[in-house]
């Protein structure tokens, strides 16, 4: 994988994470909401996930 196809999907996974977290937070100010009930902590538990391990490919990449 090239190093613009790792950024790329770099920055989806912060926006993952962001998202997830955002919606975390409508969650906790309105529980009966309709977005209340998607799993948002698995959206941003993956979205971190991903960004340390592509962040750890970028690395390899710039040692070779």
């Amino acid at each position: 994988m090239s190093q613009e196809t790792t950024i790329a999907l770099l920055v989806a996974a912060l926006l993952l994470s962001a998202a997830g977290w955002l919606g975390d937070h409508a969650r906790r100010r309105a529980p009966l909401a309709w977005h209340a009930h998607l799993p948002w902590n698995a959206a941003t538990f993956t979205g971190f996930t991903l960004a340390i391990l592509l962040i750890a490919h970028l690395v390899a990449l710039q040692r070779a």
